[in-house]
């Protein structure tokens, strides 16, 4: 049987440790896995079996969440205005 995950998870990275890990798998197929965190923290996606347009999709997703981060970190440069 198979571990499902329902409901999804959530995982705050904040600055936390990003790797990729390459191995072998207990059946000794190739693994290719991107790791986010450290140790008992760490989260784990495998991405062995993911066609290059699904790793393309995922880089694109990044790409849009940092520069939402840098937008979200210019705007906190900004003096505040009064009267709000």
């Amino acid at each position: 049987m198979n571990a499902l995950i329902i409901g999804g998870i959530t995982y705050a990275l904040n600055d936390g440790n990003i790797r990729t890990k390459y191995g072998r798998g207990d059946d000794g197929k190739r693994t290719a896995r991107l790791v986010l965190g450290e140790e008992r923290d760490e989260l784990t996606i495998v991405v062995t079996d993911s066609a290059s347009e699904t790793l393309a999709r995922l880089e694109a997703a990044v790409a849009e969440l940092r520069a939402e981060a840098e937008r979200q970190e210019r705007l906190a440069n900004l003096p505040e205005v009064a009267g709000w």
